[in-house]
Protein backbone atom coordinates (compact mmCIF):
# COMPACT_ATOMS: atom_id res chain seq x y z
CA UNK A 1 0.00 0.00 0.00
CA UNK A 2 1.43 3.14 -1.34
CA UNK A 3 1.62 6.17 1.06
CA UNK A 4 -0.84 9.16 -0.30
CA UNK A 5 0.70 12.58 1.13
CA UNK A 6 -2.23 14.68 2.25
CA UNK A 7 -0.69 17.79 3.63
CA UNK A 8 -1.11 19.71 6.80
CA UNK A 9 -4.13 22.19 6.98
CA UNK A 10 -3.64 25.61 7.76
CA UNK A 11 -3.22 26.05 11.04
CA UNK A 12 -5.16 28.99 12.58
CA UNK A 13 -3.19 32.10 14.40
CA UNK A 14 -2.85 32.01 18.11
CA UNK A 15 -1.82 35.56 19.79
CA UNK A 16 -0.81 36.09 23.23
CA UNK A 17 -1.63 39.33 24.83
CA UNK A 18 -0.06 39.83 28.50
CA UNK A 19 -3.28 42.10 29.70
CA UNK A 20 -5.94 43.95 28.69
CA UNK A 21 -4.77 47.66 27.83
CA UNK A 22 -6.37 50.69 28.50
CA UNK A 23 -8.74 51.37 25.96
CA UNK A 24 -10.28 47.50 25.67
CA UNK A 25 -13.15 46.39 28.09
CA UNK A 26 -12.84 43.20 30.52
CA UNK A 27 -15.09 41.75 27.77
CA UNK A 28 -13.49 42.00 25.27
CA UNK A 29 -9.97 40.82 26.26
CA UNK A 30 -11.84 38.08 27.44
CA UNK A 31 -13.67 37.48 24.38
CA UNK A 32 -9.74 37.67 22.44
CA UNK A 33 -8.50 35.62 24.77
CA UNK A 34 -11.14 33.12 24.40
CA UNK A 35 -10.39 32.95 20.91
CA UNK A 36 -6.77 32.44 20.73
CA UNK A 37 -7.66 29.23 22.93
CA UNK A 38 -9.88 27.92 20.56
CA UNK A 39 -7.43 28.60 17.34
CA UNK A 40 -4.33 27.14 19.62
CA UNK A 41 -7.05 23.57 20.55
CA UNK A 42 -8.10 23.49 16.60
CA UNK A 43 -3.80 23.80 16.08
CA UNK A 44 -3.11 21.02 18.68
CA UNK A 45 -5.88 18.94 17.44
CA UNK A 46 -4.50 18.94 13.62
CA UNK A 47 -0.74 18.13 14.21
CA UNK A 48 -2.41 15.27 17.13
CA UNK A 49 -4.63 14.20 14.10
CA UNK A 50 -1.51 14.20 11.48
CA UNK A 51 0.81 12.51 14.50
CA UNK A 52 -2.20 9.61 14.30
CA UNK A 53 -2.04 9.38 10.54
CA UNK A 54 1.76 9.42 10.49
CA UNK A 55 1.57 6.46 13.29
CA UNK A 56 -0.37 4.22 10.93
CA UNK A 57 1.51 4.72 7.86
CA UNK A 58 4.46 3.39 9.93
CA UNK A 59 3.05 0.63 11.46
CA UNK A 60 2.17 -0.81 7.71
CA UNK A 61 5.61 0.03 6.71
CA UNK A 62 7.36 -3.52 6.32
Amino acid sequence: MAYEKTGVQALFPVYFSRKAGESASTEDYDISVAQNESNLNQNLETLYQKLLELEDYLSTVE
